[in-house]
């Protein structure tokens, strides 16, 4: 399942909110100055785990699917 972060509010008044699924909404943290707020989502963000490849490696052969050749459509051609 799906996990993100979002910072919101307006003014003086801030919250981190995480995302789960569709439709659900969960306030992490609420009432923090806008800064403390985008601090606090990137460290969350910082915290989802990572895909299996680790940055600066390219995949492996085998990981990487086979495309498909297709032949290009013949155009048809009008004899008078």
């Amino acid at each position: 399942m799906g996990v993100a972060y979002f910072v919101r509010g307006a003014g003086a008044n801030w919250a981190v909110v995480r995302l789960t699924g569709r439709v659900r909404e969960d306030i992490v943290a609420d009432g923090l100055s806008r800064e403390a707020a985008e601090e606090l989502c990137f460290a969350r963000l910082e915290e989802l785990p990572r895909g299996a490849v680790v940055a600066g490696e390219l995949p492996l052969d085998g990981d990487i699917a086979q495309r498909q050749r297709c032949r290009r459509p013949r155009q048809s051609t009008f004899r008078f």
